[in-house]
């Protein structure tokens, strides 16, 4: 039995402005960095045994906010990046529908439709799905991974065994969703506990 503590980074300057960041890396604002430690907070008095992280720094600082109070490195691991979504990274959703309209309307109904330079619905719920088994197979009872809303939500999806489109959960900064898994026979089954569980900022 383990489970994984899924958490979305604090909030940037770009998600108060409504903009699409993907890969670029933008750090925590100031009420971001409240958020990360409120959250660090909530759990420190809970079990932890790993805490991993995306390499981009609002998922990296956050998530070093939480291992710092149970004397934890972050262990840094790319799969857990957001979406890279090329061409339309620092642009409004606005912005992106008056200069991309064909392809927003089609990746609204299909998310393996790429941004321009972007990727597939399919390659990043791959990778991050391919993370979680890894840690599965570590045997840890209880990890933290600090990762972004559109790759939780592809996480979560193919545990539910979903469409992407269809996972429509509203994922806040420093919400945090809660995955549980045992093995029988070899077999391993999920229990999604919670999702978008998150304090009252």
């Amino acid at each position: 039995m383990g489970s994984v503590i899924l958490v979305r980074h604090g909030e940037t300057v770009w998600n108060s402005l409504g903009k699409y960041q993907g890969q670029q890396d933008i750090p925590l604002s100031a009420v971001g960095i409240n958020q990360g430690n409120r959250l660090a907070d909530f759990f420190q008095n809970w079990t932890i045994n790993a805490v991993y992280s995306s390499d981009l720094q609002r998922a990296y600082d956050t998530a070093a906010l939480i291992a710092s109070r149970h004397n934890l490195t972050v262990h840094v691991d790319q799969r857990l990046r957001e979406y890279a979504m090329g061409e339309w990274e620092g642009l409004t959703r606005e912005q992106v529908m008056a200069k991309y309209r064909d392809i927003y309307n089609r990746r609204t109904n299909d998310i393996n439709v790429r941004p321009p330079g972007g990727e597939s619905g399919a390659e990043v719920q791959t990778r991050v799905l391919q993370w979680l088994h890894e840690i599965i197979e570590t045997e840890l009872e209880t990890v933290v991974a600090v990762s972004h809303s559109g790759t939780i939500r592809a996480l979560l999806a193919g545990l539910l065994e979903i469409d992407i489109r269809k996972a429509k959960f509203r994922l806040d900064n420093c919400g945090f969703s809660i995955v549980e898994w045992g093995k029988t026979a070899g077999a391993v089954s999920f229990q999604i506990r919670t999702i978008n569980s998150r304090l009252d900022w």
